[in-house]
This record gives C-alpha cells, sequence and structure tokens, in this order.
C-alpha cells in the first residue's frame, strides 16, 4: 500500500488550483449546493485564496477569529 503524504500548513501554498477546485466541486455537490459560485459568492475563490495566499490567509483567520 502506497503512504500518502500530507501538506501542512506551511506548505498549503503547494496545493495544485485543480486539485481545490475539484475538492470544492465535491463539497458544494455534498452540501447540495446549486454551484459552487453565484450572485458574488464564489466559494471556489475563497478556498483558493486561503490555500494560496498567506497574507489573506491571515486576514480570513483573523476574522473569523481563528488563532494562528
Amino acid at each position: 500500500m502506497e503512504s500518502k503524504a500530507f501538506i501542512h500548513k506551511e506548505e498549503l501554498h503547494l496545493l495544485d488550483r485543480q486539485v481545490i477546485h475539484n475538492a470544492v466541486k465535491d463539497m458544494a455537490n455534498k452540501l447540495g449546493l446549486a454551484a459552487g459560485s453565484t450572485n458574488g459568492f464564489d466559494l471556489y475563490k475563497v478556498v483558493e485564496t486561503y490555500f494560496s495566499d498567506l497574507e489573506k490567509r491571515k486576514e480570513m483567520n483573523e476574522l473569523l477569529g481563528i488563532q494562528e
């Protein structure tokens, strides 16, 4: 059995954009959402930005009250 390497918080920017989009699509489907982006709401962009932009991640965490 092949072991999977896990990505840690300091490596989140290494996630492939298409992998992020596929995961968001799966999440939207599991939540029963009609789409991941509609009328100014873009879950794809939110998740992609969170994983790829360290400064934006810090801002988002601060808004959500998440301690680093």
